[in-house]
């Protein structure tokens, strides 16, 4: 097989950050090719009911600004908070349709697994030599037919949302969540708009306490003021006294008042709802005849059984680590993200997205040459993430790939 150009890359994920790369490495003289698996920006139209805590200053990557602008793009209010599905269908699918793009981004090409040519994982380890073999993609399209395509770099932006947490104790499934996965759901459900025939007037029990899980228990608050039966049963792992400490002067005024409100809801502030913490999910059982669950939480070592007509799994996401299982990749024991990277964020220890700093390509680099993870991805479970962090971390990967191909670094 020829080899491919030196500068050839491919992009895993055609979300914001794998878009913004596209375009600064086409800036940068990269001969790029992005593959998704699905539509543009499917995973934020997936929960594109929702309104981001973030304004669309922050949400919008610097190379695709300039390639909009370029082309008479008129940028939203920069102070007003998009949605999802607002951020998908104003910014990031009018940059996959600019000329320039367009060929390049591959949708319903789903990479399955990534190599090295001719290496296996526990080859040449740790070698710079490994890069002198090209990336082996293999590439599944919608009628399954599978190809195999290469490339110099890669970068995975695929992102975390397609992979939900298990609703489990030691975070592993509960018993028959296995089995009864496809009929729970697994992300922050649109219950006051497509959703609302689903669980109006129905008995719904939400698990987690993070914010997404905080999203779907206030719009079902609402849901239980319309619709008259509607009760919520939210159950979280911590107790009510630490679920989401005030933020000192918090810049995110969205982000205030969710945290406010889901506090207030927690601690009974609605009829409708009701709140069990310190909480462990240990099985469900479905009754096809009532269509209704019967879930046993373990609370202080005894048992507790909710009865309820819905279930949704709101307890976060983590990354799928298949696609580069062969490859050498460092991950976090604790985070699952980029070892070096997690690292240098439980260093800095800031807790909060608007404080925790960017970090540069070293940082992101891994022992495989020119392979990074960046994104919400790169974070692994850490979910101190922003879009404009991930904007900066495709800068400095674009930046640091384009020196070593100019040969002004060496091969990482």
């Amino acid at each position: 097989m020829p080899l491919p150009a030196p500068n050839t890359l491919a992009i895993v994920g055609a979300g914001p950050i794998g878009l913004e790369a596209a375009a600064a490495a086409l800036d940068a003289g990269f001969d790029v090719h992005l593959f998704e698996r699905g539509e543009v920006g499917a995973h934020a139209m997936a929960w594109g009911h929702v309104r981001m805590f973030t304004p669309w200053r922050m949400n919008v990557g610097p190379a695709s600004r300039v390639r909009l602008e370029r082309a008479g793009w008129v940028a939203p209010d920069p102070e007003a908070l998009p949605t999802g599905r607002e951020l998908v269908e104003r910014c990031l699918q009018p940059l996959a349709r600019l000329p320039e793009l367009q060929p390049k981004v591959h949708l319903h090409a789903q990479v399955v697994h990534i190599g090295r040519q001719g290496l296996l994982k526990g080859d040449a380890v740790g070698d710079a030599s490994r890069a002198e073999r090209p990336f082996r993609l293999m590439v599944r399209d919608q009628g399954g037919r599978e190809s195999f395509l290469h490339a110099f770099s890669v970068i995975d932006a695929s992102g975390i949302y397609g992979q939900p947490n298990w609703a489990g104790d030691g975070g592993i499934p509960a018993r028959s969540e296995l089995y009864l996965a496809p009929q729970l759901a697994y992300h922050p459900d649109d219950v006051l708009g497509l959703g609302r025939e689903r669980y109006a007037g129905k008995r719904v029990m939400v698990i987690g306490a993070g914010t997404s899980a905080a999203t779907t228990v206030i719009s079902l608050a609402q849901l239980a003021h319309d619709a008259a039966g509607t009760e919520v049963v939210w159950v979280t792992r911590r107790e009510r006294p630490t679920l989401f400490p005030p933020i000192a002067d918090d810049p995110l005024s969205e982000r205030h008042a969710l945290y406010a409100r889901a506090r207030s809801l927690a601690g009974g502030a609605e009829p409708g709802v009701a709140h069990v913490g310190g909480a462990h999910v240990e099985g469900f059982e479905f009754n096809a005849a009532t269509h209704r669950y019967r879930v046993t939480l373990v609370i202080d070592e005894q048992r507790r059984v909710e009865e309820v007509e819905r279930v949704i799994v709101n307890n976060g996401f983590g990354p799928d680590d298949s696609l580069y299982r062969e490859l050498q990749v460092h991950e976090s024991y604790a985070s699952r993200g980029s070892m070096k990277l997690s690292t240098a964020l439980s260093k800095a220890g800031t807790g909060d997205c608007m404080t925790t700093p960017s970090f540069g390509a070293d940082v992101l680099a891994h022992p495989e040459p020119n392979f990074y993870i960046l994104g919400h991805k790169s974070y692994g479970r850490n979910p101190d993430f922003l879009l404009e962090t991930g904007y900066q971390q495709v800068a400095d990967v674009i930046a640091a790939l384009a020196m070593k191909l100019s040969g002004t670094t060496p091969a990482r």
